[in-house]
């Protein structure tokens, strides 16, 4: 009897610390996952800051230059060199009100806090109006939109145009010498896609793509423009506004972003209704 009780309190000793073992191995492994979650917050922290400061400093160090040039020689300077200095000054305010747009709409997006404002509208001008915007006369990349006249659709118009902006400088971004915009019809729906001619992207890079913050080089001596949340912005709006954005590889080479809008009237179901009622009515 002594010996069973023995043996007894000897297996609940072991097991004992077995049990303890394995909680403290536990807690060990909570609290290195808790550091490696901190340690990446704080990475993407500094990468974003990082970003910003990096894509703030050219449109208002260009401000900045030019302002102090019309502010100490505007009456001598001819008339159409003014009118140039002006016209870089506004369009580096719209690059920074763009921006911080972007900066301020994905929490919103994330937090359903974000109101829409659907309305019908012709396609056509508003995605030449966005390549007057970000590719003037004299630009680099040539590009050519290819959407009907009369192609009516119903959404918010300030963000499609926010939706086509991104992907049309990603395009120029990282597209060859050539960008076109075009669209057909999608179902009830209407499919708008901006190709490029060049290298396209790796397919291991294809889901990064819509990844907040991600860009193909880092930290202040990067190449890239914009903040990495172009991309990832287009996609939330596009589904937000009832609709969906995707990337294809072009053939032979480039690349294709595609989104959907809704056609003007064309009936909704009653899903697509209310998640774009609940859309425009959140404060």
């Amino acid at each position: 009897m002594l010996n069973f009780v023995a043996g007894a309190a000897i297996v609940l000793a072991v097991t004992a610390v077995l049990w303890s073992l394995h909680a403290n191995a536990a807690a060990r492994r909570r609290e290195q996952t808790a550091r490696a979650e901190a340690d990446h917050a704080k990475r993407m922290k500094d990468e974003f800051v990082s970003m910003v400061s990096h894509e703030l400093r050219t449109p208002l160090t260009s401000i900045a230059g030019f302002a102090d040039t019309l502010r100490d020689g505007w009456q001598t300077l001819p008339v159409d060199e003014v009118n140039e200095f002006l016209d870089i000054i506004r369009k580096q305010s719209q690059h920074l009100h763009e921006l911080v747009e972007d900066v301020l709409v994905l929490p919103r997006l994330q937090a359903n806090r974000l109101p829409l404002h659907p309305e019908v509208f012709e396609l056509g001008p508003l995605a030449h109006e966005v390549v007057q915007l970000v590719s003037p006369p004299g630009f680099a990349s040539e590009a050519s939109v290819s959407i009907p006249g009369g192609v009516m659709v119903y959404a918010d118009r300030r963000r499609v145009m926010q939706v086509l902006r991104n992907l049309y400088e990603n395009a120029v971004k990282y597209g060859g010498d050539q960008v076109l915009i075009e669209g057909s019809p999608y179902g009830k729906q209407y499919l708008v896609v901006v190709s490029d001619n060049g290298p396209g992207i790796a397919e291991e890079e294809v889901d990064r793509m819509f990844v907040r913050f991600e860009q193909r080089s880092k930290g202040d001596a990067r190449s890239d423009q914009g903040i990495g949340l172009g991309l990832p912005i287009a996609l939330q709006l596009s589904r937000a506004m009832g609709g969906d954005l995707w990337y294809e590889h072009r053939f032979p080479t480039g690349s294709r972003l595609c989104f959907t809008v809704t056609l003007a009237g064309t009936p909704l179901d009653e899903e697509e209704e209310a998640a774009i009622s609940e859309s425009a009515e959140t404060a």
